[in-house]
């Protein structure tokens, strides 16, 4: 049986965390984003287990607050649908159900509380973004110019 989950949307979607926060930067259209709290958890649990699907993603984050399910499900999928809506996270499918998402995803020691998800979205940088000749290239990555691109 088919079931869908969700992926970070790689190789138009990087993204760093640093201190807690994270940092996402669409290359496709030159946005990017900063996630903090348990947003940041959020995307770790994506970014750790690609095709859990929304359910199995709250689970985690649950677990990861010792909160109940049902007192956070609710955030956690208007955040995963603010993340499809940005194109920061992409539909897979999957022919089996995923593996345990809990594993590799470890409690906290109950010092966090969960805070509302919040993705903030700049896109001040845009230009720069697109202009960025990183996106010239083909699969053999930078600095090898395309094959189609003259050289002097």
């Amino acid at each position: 049986m088919k079931r869908s989950g969700l992926r970070v949307n790689a190789p138009q979607v990087i993204h760093e965390t640093i201190d807690g926060e994270v940092i996402i930067i669409n290359l496709a259209t030159g946005n990017y984003y900063s996630v903090k709290g348990a947003g940041a958890d959020i995307w770790d649990v994506v970014q750790a287990s690609p095709g859990a699907d929304a359910h199995e993603i709250a689970a985690a984050v649950a677990r990861r607050f010792d909160n109940p399910l049902d007192a956070v499900e609710g955030e956690i999928g208007r955040f995963l649908e603010e993340l499809r809506r940005e194109e920061l996270v992409a539909e897979v499918d999957q022919a089996v159900p995923s593996t345990s998402v809990a594993n590799g995803v470890a409690a906290t020691d109950g010092a966090r509380s969960f805070e509302t998800p919040v993705l903030e979205k700049y896109t001040d940088m845009q230009d720069l973004v697109l202009l960025d000749p990183v996106h010239e290239v083909d699969a053999a990555g930078w600095p090898h110019a395309r094959p189609d691109v003259a050289t002097t």
